[in-house]
Protein backbone atom coordinates (compact mmCIF):
# COMPACT_ATOMS: atom_id res chain seq x y z
CA UNK A 1 0.00 0.00 0.00
CA UNK A 2 3.22 2.09 1.05
CA UNK A 3 4.61 1.57 -2.09
CA UNK A 4 1.16 2.19 -3.96
CA UNK A 5 0.92 5.98 -2.70
CA UNK A 6 4.89 6.70 -3.17
CA UNK A 7 4.18 5.69 -6.86
CA UNK A 8 0.63 8.38 -6.99
CA UNK A 9 2.91 11.26 -5.46
CA UNK A 10 5.82 11.01 -8.13
CA UNK A 11 2.97 10.53 -10.37
CA UNK A 12 1.46 13.89 -9.13
CA UNK A 13 4.77 15.48 -8.66
CA UNK A 14 6.18 14.47 -12.01
CA UNK A 15 2.88 16.07 -13.87
CA UNK A 16 3.05 19.18 -11.67
CA UNK A 17 6.77 19.97 -12.93
CA UNK A 18 6.02 19.01 -16.61
CA UNK A 19 3.25 21.38 -16.51
CA UNK A 20 5.00 24.10 -15.24
CA UNK A 21 8.10 23.64 -17.43
CA UNK A 22 5.78 23.22 -20.70
CA UNK A 23 6.77 25.79 -23.25
CA UNK A 24 4.57 28.09 -24.33
CA UNK A 25 3.00 28.48 -27.70
CA UNK A 26 1.79 31.41 -29.93
CA UNK A 27 -1.82 30.14 -29.42
CA UNK A 28 -1.47 29.06 -25.66
CA UNK A 29 0.31 32.83 -25.03
CA UNK A 30 -2.75 34.79 -26.86
CA UNK A 31 -5.41 32.89 -25.33
CA UNK A 32 -4.27 33.36 -21.74
CA UNK A 33 -3.61 37.80 -22.71
CA UNK A 34 -6.86 37.78 -23.93
CA UNK A 35 -8.28 36.42 -21.02
CA UNK A 36 -6.59 37.88 -18.79
CA UNK A 37 -6.07 41.50 -19.83
CA UNK A 38 -7.66 44.67 -18.09
CA UNK A 39 -8.55 46.40 -21.08
CA UNK A 40 -10.68 43.66 -22.52
CA UNK A 41 -12.47 42.71 -19.42
CA UNK A 42 -13.58 46.47 -19.77
CA UNK A 43 -14.59 45.93 -22.99
CA UNK A 44 -16.71 42.72 -21.88
CA UNK A 45 -18.59 44.89 -18.86
CA UNK A 46 -19.36 47.95 -21.49
CA UNK A 47 -21.13 45.14 -23.88
CA UNK A 48 -22.59 43.68 -20.65
CA UNK A 49 -23.99 47.02 -20.19
CA UNK A 50 -25.34 47.74 -23.53
CA UNK A 51 -27.00 44.27 -23.41
CA UNK A 52 -28.88 45.61 -20.34
CA UNK A 53 -29.56 48.89 -22.29
CA UNK A 54 -31.30 46.72 -25.27
CA UNK A 55 -32.83 44.62 -23.19
CA UNK A 56 -34.40 47.70 -20.45
CA UNK A 57 -35.93 49.07 -23.87
CA UNK A 58 -37.22 46.39 -25.53
CA UNK A 59 -39.46 45.45 -22.16
CA UNK A 60 -40.53 48.98 -22.70
CA UNK A 61 -43.13 48.15 -25.04
CA UNK A 62 -45.37 46.13 -22.50
CA UNK A 63 -47.52 47.97 -19.97
CA UNK A 64 -46.48 48.95 -16.43
CA UNK A 65 -48.77 48.29 -13.50
CA UNK A 66 -48.67 49.80 -10.03
CA UNK A 67 -50.46 49.37 -7.00
CA UNK A 68 -50.35 51.32 -3.75
CA UNK A 69 -52.38 50.89 -0.30
CA UNK A 70 -53.09 53.66 2.42
CA UNK A 71 -54.02 54.71 5.92
CA UNK A 72 -55.25 57.71 7.15
CA UNK A 73 -56.93 58.63 10.47
CA UNK A 74 -59.00 61.47 11.23
CA UNK A 75 -60.09 63.36 14.37
CA UNK A 76 -62.36 66.04 15.17
CA UNK A 77 -64.71 67.70 12.44
CA UNK A 78 -64.03 65.20 8.87
CA UNK A 79 -66.54 64.55 6.61
CA UNK A 80 -67.85 60.79 7.28
CA UNK A 81 -68.92 58.06 4.44
CA UNK A 82 -71.56 60.37 3.23
CA UNK A 83 -69.34 63.72 3.29
CA UNK A 84 -71.11 65.25 6.16
CA UNK A 85 -68.87 67.34 8.40
CA UNK A 86 -69.19 66.04 12.23
CA UNK A 87 -66.86 65.71 15.52
CA UNK A 88 -66.05 62.01 14.81
CA UNK A 89 -62.88 59.89 14.79
CA UNK A 90 -62.18 57.86 12.00
CA UNK A 91 -60.00 56.03 9.59
CA UNK A 92 -60.24 55.15 5.73
CA UNK A 93 -58.28 52.15 4.17
CA UNK A 94 -57.31 52.07 0.46
CA UNK A 95 -56.42 50.47 -2.32
CA UNK A 96 -55.40 51.46 -5.78
CA UNK A 97 -54.21 49.28 -9.18
CA UNK A 98 -53.12 51.07 -12.48
CA UNK A 99 -51.68 49.95 -15.56
CA UNK A 100 -50.41 52.37 -18.59
CA UNK A 101 -49.58 50.92 -21.88
CA UNK A 102 -47.99 53.15 -24.52
CA UNK A 103 -50.19 52.78 -28.03
CA UNK A 104 -48.57 54.78 -30.45
CA UNK A 105 -45.38 57.61 -29.86
CA UNK A 106 -43.81 58.02 -33.58
CA UNK A 107 -42.34 55.09 -33.51
CA UNK A 108 -39.84 56.23 -30.90
CA UNK A 109 -39.78 53.13 -28.92
CA UNK A 110 -38.90 50.79 -31.94
CA UNK A 111 -36.33 53.27 -33.39
CA UNK A 112 -34.73 52.81 -30.00
CA UNK A 113 -35.05 48.97 -29.74
CA UNK A 114 -32.86 49.23 -33.57
CA UNK A 115 -30.51 51.89 -31.93
CA UNK A 116 -29.59 49.91 -29.12
CA UNK A 117 -29.33 46.46 -31.19
CA UNK A 118 -26.97 48.49 -33.75
CA UNK A 119 -24.94 49.77 -30.39
CA UNK A 120 -24.62 46.56 -28.99
CA UNK A 121 -23.36 45.03 -32.66
CA UNK A 122 -20.46 47.89 -32.38
CA UNK A 123 -19.73 46.93 -28.99
CA UNK A 124 -18.77 43.42 -29.70
CA UNK A 125 -16.94 44.64 -32.43
CA UNK A 126 -15.09 47.15 -29.95
CA UNK A 127 -14.02 43.86 -27.45
CA UNK A 128 -12.95 42.37 -30.82
CA UNK A 129 -10.30 45.24 -31.66
CA UNK A 130 -9.51 44.96 -27.68
CA UNK A 131 -8.91 41.36 -28.53
CA UNK A 132 -6.86 41.89 -31.62
CA UNK A 133 -4.70 44.85 -29.99
CA UNK A 134 -3.69 42.65 -27.19
CA UNK A 135 -3.08 39.50 -29.69
CA UNK A 136 -1.05 41.85 -31.97
CA UNK A 137 1.39 42.89 -29.27
CA UNK A 138 1.55 39.36 -27.33
CA UNK A 139 3.04 38.27 -31.21
CA UNK A 140 5.26 40.60 -31.19
CA UNK A 141 6.50 40.45 -27.58
CA UNK A 142 6.65 36.44 -28.85
CA UNK A 143 8.52 36.89 -31.96
CA UNK A 144 10.81 39.66 -29.83
CA UNK A 145 11.87 36.56 -27.37
CA UNK A 146 12.14 34.25 -29.77
CA UNK A 147 14.73 36.79 -31.71
CA UNK A 148 16.51 37.00 -28.26
CA UNK A 149 16.96 33.17 -27.71
CA UNK A 150 18.33 32.99 -31.25
CA UNK A 151 20.68 35.77 -30.70
CA UNK A 152 21.77 34.06 -27.09
CA UNK A 153 22.34 31.06 -28.91
CA UNK A 154 24.65 32.77 -31.71
CA UNK A 155 26.51 34.53 -28.64
CA UNK A 156 27.45 31.02 -26.89
CA UNK A 157 28.33 29.32 -30.35
CA UNK A 158 30.85 32.31 -30.71
CA UNK A 159 32.08 31.68 -27.18
CA UNK A 160 32.76 28.04 -28.28
CA UNK A 161 34.54 29.44 -31.24
CA UNK A 162 36.76 31.55 -29.18
CA UNK A 163 37.18 29.00 -26.54
CA UNK A 164 38.38 26.50 -29.64
CA UNK A 165 40.70 29.29 -30.43
CA UNK A 166 42.20 29.60 -27.01
CA UNK A 167 42.78 26.11 -27.24
CA UNK A 168 44.31 26.18 -30.62
CA UNK A 169 46.54 29.45 -30.18
CA UNK A 170 47.87 27.30 -26.93
CA UNK A 171 48.78 24.33 -29.31
CA UNK A 172 50.21 26.42 -31.35
CA UNK A 173 52.44 28.49 -28.94
CA UNK A 174 53.73 25.23 -27.92
CA UNK A 175 54.79 23.97 -31.11
CA UNK A 176 56.76 27.76 -31.53
CA UNK A 177 54.03 28.50 -34.37
CA UNK A 178 52.93 31.59 -32.95
CA UNK A 179 53.52 33.87 -29.76
CA UNK A 180 52.58 34.13 -26.53
CA UNK A 181 50.73 37.82 -27.43
CA UNK A 182 48.56 35.79 -29.83
CA UNK A 183 47.35 33.68 -26.96
CA UNK A 184 46.74 36.85 -25.06
CA UNK A 185 44.63 38.16 -27.68
CA UNK A 186 42.57 34.93 -27.76
CA UNK A 187 42.17 35.23 -24.45
CA UNK A 188 41.15 38.79 -24.44
CA UNK A 189 38.66 38.27 -27.46
CA UNK A 190 37.40 35.31 -25.35
CA UNK A 191 36.43 37.28 -22.56
CA UNK A 192 34.79 40.15 -24.63
CA UNK A 193 32.63 37.39 -26.18
CA UNK A 194 31.83 36.46 -22.51
CA UNK A 195 30.72 40.05 -21.86
CA UNK A 196 28.24 39.45 -25.09
CA UNK A 197 26.89 36.65 -24.04
CA UNK A 198 25.91 38.12 -20.62
CA UNK A 199 23.90 41.06 -22.61
CA UNK A 200 22.31 38.48 -24.60
CA UNK A 201 21.24 36.38 -21.72
CA UNK A 202 20.11 39.93 -20.35
CA UNK A 203 18.17 40.61 -23.45
CA UNK A 204 16.86 36.88 -23.44
CA UNK A 205 15.41 38.18 -19.58
CA UNK A 206 14.03 41.17 -20.62
CA UNK A 207 12.23 40.05 -23.72
CA UNK A 208 10.59 37.63 -21.20
CA UNK A 209 9.42 40.08 -18.58
CA UNK A 210 8.27 42.12 -21.35
CA UNK A 211 6.17 38.69 -22.96
CA UNK A 212 5.25 37.92 -19.46
CA UNK A 213 3.79 41.33 -18.46
CA UNK A 214 1.63 41.38 -21.82
CA UNK A 215 0.37 38.17 -20.09
CA UNK A 216 -0.21 39.74 -16.71
CA UNK A 217 1.61 36.32 -15.91
CA UNK A 218 2.82 36.60 -12.13
CA UNK A 219 5.66 33.96 -12.21
CA UNK A 220 8.40 34.51 -14.34
CA UNK A 221 10.51 31.26 -13.21
CA UNK A 222 10.47 28.22 -15.48
CA UNK A 223 8.76 30.36 -18.08
CA UNK A 224 9.30 29.80 -21.92
CA UNK A 225 7.93 29.32 -25.49
CA UNK A 226 7.70 27.09 -28.07
CA UNK A 227 10.28 27.25 -30.99
CA UNK A 228 9.15 26.41 -34.08
CA UNK A 229 10.46 25.13 -37.16
CA UNK A 230 11.64 28.01 -38.66
CA UNK A 231 12.58 26.98 -42.05
CA UNK A 232 8.87 25.80 -42.49
CA UNK A 233 7.44 29.27 -40.80
CA UNK A 234 9.71 31.32 -43.66
CA UNK A 235 8.35 28.80 -46.29
CA UNK A 236 4.48 29.33 -44.91
CA UNK A 237 4.91 33.12 -44.75
CA UNK A 238 6.60 34.05 -48.23
CA UNK A 239 3.42 32.61 -49.93
CA UNK A 240 1.56 35.31 -47.84
CA UNK A 241 2.61 38.51 -49.69
CA UNK A 242 -0.81 39.85 -51.50
CA UNK A 243 -0.80 43.33 -53.19
CA UNK A 244 -2.51 46.22 -50.75
CA UNK A 245 -5.59 46.44 -52.80
CA UNK A 246 -6.79 42.82 -52.78
CA UNK A 247 -5.95 42.76 -48.52
CA UNK A 248 -7.63 45.84 -48.15
CA UNK A 249 -10.76 44.80 -50.13
CA UNK A 250 -10.86 41.67 -47.90
CA UNK A 251 -9.88 43.49 -44.58
CA UNK A 252 -12.80 46.41 -45.17
CA UNK A 253 -15.60 43.90 -44.68
CA UNK A 254 -13.85 41.97 -41.51
CA UNK A 255 -12.03 44.50 -39.38
CA UNK A 256 -13.68 45.38 -35.75
CA UNK A 257 -12.83 48.96 -36.33
CA UNK A 258 -14.75 49.50 -39.71
CA UNK A 259 -17.65 47.26 -38.40
CA UNK A 260 -18.07 49.40 -35.40
CA UNK A 261 -17.95 52.80 -37.22
CA UNK A 262 -20.95 51.25 -40.17
CA UNK A 263 -23.17 49.87 -37.01
CA UNK A 264 -22.48 53.68 -35.50
CA UNK A 265 -23.51 55.13 -38.64
CA UNK A 266 -27.05 53.08 -38.61
CA UNK A 267 -27.67 53.48 -34.79
CA UNK A 268 -26.89 57.70 -35.38
CA UNK A 269 -29.56 57.18 -38.16
CA UNK A 270 -31.95 55.29 -36.27
CA UNK A 271 -31.21 58.25 -33.01
CA UNK A 272 -32.37 60.78 -36.25
CA UNK A 273 -35.82 58.88 -36.65
CA UNK A 274 -36.17 58.74 -32.82
CA UNK A 275 -35.43 62.65 -32.79
CA UNK A 276 -38.54 63.06 -35.33
CA UNK A 277 -40.92 60.89 -33.59
CA UNK A 278 -41.12 63.79 -31.17
CA UNK A 279 -43.36 65.13 -33.58
CA UNK A 280 -46.15 63.06 -33.64
CA UNK A 281 -48.82 62.86 -31.23
CA UNK A 282 -48.49 60.32 -28.73
CA UNK A 283 -51.47 57.67 -27.20
CA UNK A 284 -51.99 55.95 -24.22
CA UNK A 285 -53.93 53.57 -22.57
CA UNK A 286 -54.96 53.31 -18.94
CA UNK A 287 -56.64 51.29 -16.53
CA UNK A 288 -57.12 50.96 -13.00
CA UNK A 289 -59.47 49.56 -10.04
CA UNK A 290 -59.91 51.75 -6.53
CA UNK A 291 -61.29 50.14 -3.34
CA UNK A 292 -61.98 51.15 0.25
CA UNK A 293 -62.41 50.73 3.47
CA UNK A 294 -64.01 53.00 5.96
CA UNK A 295 -64.89 52.80 9.85
CA UNK A 296 -65.89 55.59 12.67
CA UNK A 297 -64.81 54.70 16.31
CA UNK A 298 -67.19 57.16 17.39
CA UNK A 299 -69.82 55.32 16.58
CA UNK A 300 -70.92 51.99 19.38
CA UNK A 301 -69.73 48.62 18.77
CA UNK A 302 -72.19 47.20 15.41
CA UNK A 303 -73.65 49.77 14.88
CA UNK A 304 -73.20 52.52 11.51
CA UNK A 305 -69.97 50.75 10.66
CA UNK A 306 -70.72 48.64 7.32
CA UNK A 307 -68.90 45.28 7.39
CA UNK A 308 -65.76 45.45 4.93
CA UNK A 309 -67.06 42.59 2.59
CA UNK A 310 -69.99 44.82 2.46
CA UNK A 311 -67.56 48.37 1.91
CA UNK A 312 -65.41 46.03 -0.46
CA UNK A 313 -68.95 45.03 -2.72
CA UNK A 314 -69.53 48.56 -2.36
CA UNK A 315 -66.65 51.21 -2.68
CA UNK A 316 -64.82 49.45 -6.16
CA UNK A 317 -64.33 51.63 -8.94
CA UNK A 318 -62.67 50.77 -12.11
CA UNK A 319 -61.48 52.83 -14.98
CA UNK A 320 -60.47 52.64 -18.53
CA UNK A 321 -59.32 55.75 -20.49
CA UNK A 322 -57.56 56.63 -23.76
CA UNK A 323 -54.64 60.14 -23.56
CA UNK A 324 -53.83 61.58 -26.33
CA UNK A 325 -50.81 64.12 -26.21
CA UNK A 326 -50.61 66.70 -29.19
CA UNK A 327 -47.05 68.88 -29.20
CA UNK A 328 -48.12 72.38 -30.23
CA UNK A 329 -44.73 74.19 -28.88
CA UNK A 330 -42.32 72.80 -26.72
CA UNK A 331 -39.45 75.77 -27.27
CA UNK A 332 -37.87 74.30 -30.26
CA UNK A 333 -36.64 71.56 -28.12
CA UNK A 334 -37.79 68.65 -30.94
CA UNK A 335 -36.22 70.51 -33.74
CA UNK A 336 -32.88 71.16 -32.10
CA UNK A 337 -32.80 67.30 -31.20
CA UNK A 338 -33.46 66.65 -34.88
CA UNK A 339 -30.95 68.81 -36.17
CA UNK A 340 -27.99 67.61 -33.83
CA UNK A 341 -29.24 63.95 -34.66
CA UNK A 342 -28.47 64.99 -38.40
CA UNK A 343 -25.00 66.68 -37.66
CA UNK A 344 -24.06 63.68 -35.65
CA UNK A 345 -24.78 61.13 -38.76
CA UNK A 346 -22.77 63.34 -40.62
CA UNK A 347 -19.84 63.04 -37.55
CA UNK A 348 -20.42 59.11 -37.63
CA UNK A 349 -19.80 58.72 -41.27
CA UNK A 350 -16.72 61.40 -41.58
CA UNK A 351 -15.42 58.70 -39.21
CA UNK A 352 -16.49 55.85 -40.54
CA UNK A 353 -14.31 57.20 -43.63
CA UNK A 354 -11.95 58.35 -41.50
CA UNK A 355 -11.22 54.75 -40.39
CA UNK A 356 -11.22 53.14 -43.73
CA UNK A 357 -8.96 55.93 -44.80
CA UNK A 358 -6.53 54.27 -41.82
CA UNK A 359 -6.87 50.61 -42.77
CA UNK A 360 -5.70 51.65 -46.09
CA UNK A 361 -2.51 53.45 -45.10
CA UNK A 362 -2.17 50.03 -42.73
CA UNK A 363 -2.38 47.72 -45.45
CA UNK A 364 0.05 49.63 -47.39
CA UNK A 365 2.21 50.55 -44.74
CA UNK A 366 2.28 46.76 -44.05
CA UNK A 367 2.48 45.29 -47.59
CA UNK A 368 5.76 47.72 -48.02
CA UNK A 369 7.39 47.12 -44.89
CA UNK A 370 6.69 43.28 -45.64
CA UNK A 371 8.40 43.47 -48.48
CA UNK A 372 11.09 45.36 -47.70
CA UNK A 373 11.69 42.75 -44.55
CA UNK A 374 11.62 39.98 -46.99
CA UNK A 375 14.16 41.43 -49.64
CA UNK A 376 16.46 42.47 -46.62
CA UNK A 377 15.72 39.21 -44.84
CA UNK A 378 17.52 37.56 -48.50
CA UNK A 379 20.20 39.79 -48.66
CA UNK A 380 21.76 38.81 -45.24
CA UNK A 381 21.07 35.10 -45.86
CA UNK A 382 23.53 36.03 -49.00
CA UNK A 383 25.61 37.73 -46.46
CA UNK A 384 26.03 34.87 -43.93
CA UNK A 385 26.86 32.53 -46.66
CA UNK A 386 29.52 34.53 -47.86
CA UNK A 387 30.39 35.07 -43.89
CA UNK A 388 30.64 31.76 -43.43
CA UNK A 389 32.76 31.00 -46.36
CA UNK A 390 35.40 33.30 -45.23
CA UNK A 391 35.32 32.34 -41.44
CA UNK A 392 35.56 28.75 -42.61
CA UNK A 393 38.90 30.00 -44.97
CA UNK A 394 40.60 31.97 -42.54
CA UNK A 395 39.46 28.96 -39.26
CA UNK A 396 41.95 26.78 -41.91
CA UNK A 397 44.51 29.14 -42.15
CA UNK A 398 45.06 30.06 -38.28
CA UNK A 399 44.97 26.18 -37.25
CA UNK A 400 47.71 25.93 -39.76
CA UNK A 401 49.23 28.60 -38.39
CA UNK A 402 49.48 30.78 -41.47
CA UNK A 403 47.42 33.19 -39.90
CA UNK A 404 47.06 35.25 -36.89
CA UNK A 405 45.11 36.27 -34.06
CA UNK A 406 43.74 39.60 -34.86
CA UNK A 407 42.85 38.50 -38.44
CA UNK A 408 40.77 35.41 -37.15
CA UNK A 409 38.93 37.63 -34.91
CA UNK A 410 37.75 39.98 -37.07
CA UNK A 411 36.08 37.20 -39.69
CA UNK A 412 35.28 35.61 -36.69
CA UNK A 413 32.80 38.71 -36.12
CA UNK A 414 31.99 39.45 -39.14
CA UNK A 415 29.99 35.82 -39.33
CA UNK A 416 28.52 36.87 -35.46
CA UNK A 417 27.44 40.21 -37.39
CA UNK A 418 26.00 38.73 -40.29
CA UNK A 419 24.37 35.98 -37.97
CA UNK A 420 23.04 38.77 -35.64
CA UNK A 421 21.47 40.76 -38.94
CA UNK A 422 20.29 37.82 -40.24
CA UNK A 423 18.43 36.73 -37.28
CA UNK A 424 16.75 39.93 -36.94
CA UNK A 425 15.84 40.08 -40.80
CA UNK A 426 14.04 36.89 -40.10
CA UNK A 427 11.99 38.10 -37.13
CA UNK A 428 11.03 41.20 -38.24
CA UNK A 429 10.17 39.29 -42.22
CA UNK A 430 7.98 37.23 -39.98
CA UNK A 431 6.60 39.93 -37.90
CA UNK A 432 5.29 41.89 -41.26
CA UNK A 433 4.21 39.10 -43.17
CA UNK A 434 1.75 38.06 -39.97
CA UNK A 435 0.64 41.58 -40.02
CA UNK A 436 -0.19 41.48 -43.81
CA UNK A 437 -1.62 38.52 -43.41
CA UNK A 438 -4.06 39.00 -40.51
CA UNK A 439 -5.06 41.95 -41.99
CA UNK A 440 -5.85 39.72 -45.02
CA UNK A 441 -7.94 37.70 -42.83
CA UNK A 442 -5.46 34.96 -41.35
CA UNK A 443 -5.22 34.26 -38.06
CA UNK A 444 -2.07 35.19 -35.78
CA UNK A 445 -1.80 31.60 -34.70
CA UNK A 446 -1.22 29.74 -38.11
CA UNK A 447 2.52 30.25 -38.23
CA UNK A 448 4.77 29.85 -36.41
Amino acid sequence: MKRYLYTIALIIVWTSLNAQTQPWSLEKCIAYGIEHNIAVKRYELAKENQEITSETTRLSRLPDLSANVGQTFYFGRTPDRDGVYQDQTGSNSSLNVSTNLNLFSGFQVTNQIKADRLDLNAAVEDLNKAREDVSLAITGYYLQMLLAKELYKIALDQLELNKEQVVQTEALVKGGKSSESELYDAQAAMAQQQMSVTEAANNLDLSRLSLTQALNLQELEDFDIEVPDMAETILKEKSRLCLPANVYARSVMKRPVIRAAEFRVGSSRKTLQIAKGAYYPSLRLGAGYSNSYYYNYSLASGTGNASLADQWAQNGAESVGLSLSIPIFNRMATRNRVRSAQLNIKNQELLLDQAKQDLYKEVQQAYYNATAAHDKYLSSETAVEAAQLAFNFEKQKYNAGRSNTYAFNQVRLRLASALSESAQAKYNFLFRTKILAFYNGAALTDVP
